[in-house]
């Protein structure tokens, strides 16, 4: 655990402050960095159609401490970062032999029209 421990560390230190919820449930405090990837190629997961043409959606990467499994929420979780709401399209465990060390995952930012709500 000594690996995943020091990053769990660095991340206290770098890392927001976000919730978990799922359905119901909402996880204690856990921190985790929160990136924009707007610089990214591949932040074109679903382009967006509108009446003025496509635009994008903002996607965010996740990293979090190996003592919150992201890989076990349902698909209705969302992330809870001070006033905003973004749901998970993807969420992977990052190991080193065999242990999970930290997660990752691709994260979709709510706009005003999506509710978020489960």
């Amino acid at each position: 655990m000594d690996k995943a421990n020091v990053i769990k560390k660095q991340l206290d230190k770098a890392g927001r402050c976000v919730y978990l919820k799922d359905g119901e449930w909402i996880s204690t405090p856990v921190r985790a960095v929160i990136s924009h990837l707007w610089r990214k190629k591949s932040t074109a997961f679903e382009p967006k159609y509108t009446e003025l043409g496509v635009s994008g959606d903002e996607y965010y990467l996740y990293i979090g401490p190996y003592n919150h499994d992201i890989t076990s929420l349902t698909n209705n979780a969302v992330l809870l970062v001070d006033n905003e709401r973004y749901e998970f399209k993807r969420a992977d465990a990052v190991f080193f032999g065999k242990e999970v060390i930290y997660y990752t995952g691709i994260l979709k930012r709510f706009t005003g029209d999506d509710t978020g709500e489960n």
